[in-house]
């Protein structure tokens, strides 16, 4: 998988991606049977602390990159692993009134999901879990969008005599919200798993048809 040509670009992606999105979904949308998505984007990844009540942002000047960081560094690995193997998409493509075909950017995979269609917002779902389509436009574009969340870990390092701290973000899953906030899903997957997590990070993943 080719991801190279991102790189440049990703770079600037914590200044460039946090422009607001929609605040609430279009009506009277029409539905191609076909659309390319031109636009990926990862925005910038917070860490939260989730003992509290309300979660609360951990910022200090580093943790707030490393998962950024980590997702750029597995772009060398061969196969990229789960899950920055499918954070984006190619196209989608309409098989019928039930059924979509989501083809994952440069491979040769793709993966079909049911949908259910309440005016300009689609609900898919397979055996590979659940996405949300948001139509726009009119109909004329569409945007895909994820929260990914991983726990958090951090642990004192040595190497020969420089000492410093580790941080490491393991997959947990993506959670769907098309109108919300990174506050609104760290809360929500808190109240989902009381005690089992300390902190996690979220970042956003974006696939659309235009910017």
């Amino acid at each position: 998988m080719n991801y190279k040509h991102y790189l440049i670009l990703t770079l600037f992606i914590p200044t460039l991606s946090c422009k607001e999105g929609p605040t609430g979904p279009e009506m009277d949308c029409h539905l191609n049977d076909l659309y390319v998505q031109d636009y990926h984007f990862v925005n910038a990844a917070k860490v939260f602390d989730i003992r509290t009540d309300p979660p609360k942002e951990i910022k200090n000047g580093r943790i707030e990159y490393d998962l950024f960081n980590q997702w750029i560094f597995s772009l060398d690995d061969d196969p990229v692993p789960v899950p920055y193997s499918d954070y984006f998409i190619d196209s989608i493509e309409f098989l019928g009134p039930a059924s979509v075909e989501i083809h994952i950017y440069e491979t040769d995979l793709s993966k079909i999901y049911s949908y259910t269609r309440n005016d300009c917002g689609l609900e898919l779902t397979s055996p590979d879990g659940e996405l949300h389509l948001e139509l726009t436009q009119g109909g004329d574009e569409i945007s895909e969008q994820r929260f990914a969340i991983y726990d958090h870990k951090s642990k004192r390092v040595t190497i020969d005599t420089l000492s410093f701290i580790s941080d490491s973000f393991t997959f947990i899953e993506y959670r769907l919200g098309p109108f919300l906030s990174y506050e609104d899903i760290i809360k929500e997957f808190a109240n989902d798993n009381p005690g089992l997590y300390d902190t996690v990070a979220v970042e956003l993943v974006q696939n659309r048809t235009n910017e």
